[in-house]
């Protein structure tokens, strides 16, 4: 009976001692899942969170800037990039994104592109946010776009 019992103990020993390094290393802090939506024809923007987290329900408008552009083609679909910097300006503070926009010509003045964004610094409540997501963006024929970014965020060092 202890023989079998040995390798039971060792093992069990070897799960406390693990449970017990994991403890000691602290809580792993969890990222806020958020939402930024864009009305159509105008700059205002909402952040808004999609979990419990730091971050409160938030407004004020959205600006972009130093704009690159280059086109490829995949299997036979032209197709435009860029990579803006995205500075969202609220009403506890700003936080400036980098972007990449993949734009598709849907014809007859629409186009649709998909978003991947990260932050690279913010100010006021937003000044040690740190994350990253994907979204959405649609222009409409009177030049109008549509946004929604979703993603995780948190804050640096946490």
């Amino acid at each position: 009976m202890k023989t079998k019992l040995a390798p039971l103990a060792l093992a069990l020993a070897a799960a406390a001692t693990t449970l017990t390094a994991v403890a000691a290393a602290g809580p792993v802090a969890a990222k806020q899942r958020i939402a930024i939506q864009r009305t159509a024809g105008s700059d205002a923007v909402a952040l808004i969170p999609l979990t419990s987290g730091a971050l409160a329900r938030d407004s004020g408008t959205i600006t972009a800037c130093c704009w690159s552009q280059r086109f490829v083609f995949r299997d036979g679909q032209s197709i435009e990039i860029n990579d803006p910097l995205m500075t969202f300006t609220l009403k506890q503070g700003s936080f400036v994104t980098r972007n990449r926009i993949e734009w598709i010509d849907l014809g007859n003045g629409y186009v649709v592109g998909t978003h991947t964004w990260k932050v690279v610094r913010g100010t006021g409540d937003y000044a040690r946010l740190e994350g990253r997501g994907r979204g959405a963006v649609v222009e409409l024929p009177n030049g109008a776009l549509k946004l929604r970014l979703e993603g995780l965020v948190g804050t640096q060092g946490s």
